[in-house]
């Protein structure tokens, strides 16, 4: 299920590290790559809004308010938070010797747990591309 919504947002190269992440975790080998990939995916994600000329941690919270329609604001900003802590904290990204180890099985978890909040996200930010092309038919 999460591997079928293909990442189809304006930024090709977030676009590009969701779908490597994706390929790669299929392979017992590359479950390491797909984390950083995802993470790293996570990372540039955050960014999203970059372009309106908002600093990171502003477009973070623009995407949160966003996903959070209709839901526990709370919550989301909550799991952001977790998360980029998380992926600080982990031998995920940074390889400092002070950096926690992970088991395969926590690998799998914290992949899963990081798509599961990527694809709410992708599902939000694709319907929002959706509408802004479809208000610039109109004109």
């Amino acid at each position: 299920m999460l591997f079928d919504n293909e990442a189809k947002t304006s930024d090709i190269e977030l676009n590009t590290l969701i779908e490597e992440a994706k390929e790669r975790f299929i392979n017992p080998k590359d479950k390491q790559i797909a984390l950083e990939k995802i993470w790293d995916a996570f990372e540039r994600i955050k960014t999203y809004f970059s372009a309106e000329g908002l600093k990171k941690n502003h477009s973070a919270s623009k995407l949160v308010e966003i996903i959070s329609d209709n839901f526990d604001k709370d919550f989301m900003n909550d799991e952001f938070k977790k998360l980029t802590n998380i992926g600080n904290s982990y031998r995920i990204r940074h390889h400092e010797v002070d950096k926690i180890e992970l088991t395969p099985e926590h690998t799998n978890y914290f992949f899963f747990r990081m798509l599961t909040l990527i694809d709410l996200c992708l599902i939000f930010l694709n319907t929002k591309e959706v509408e802004e092309t479809n208000v610039f038919a109109m004109i």
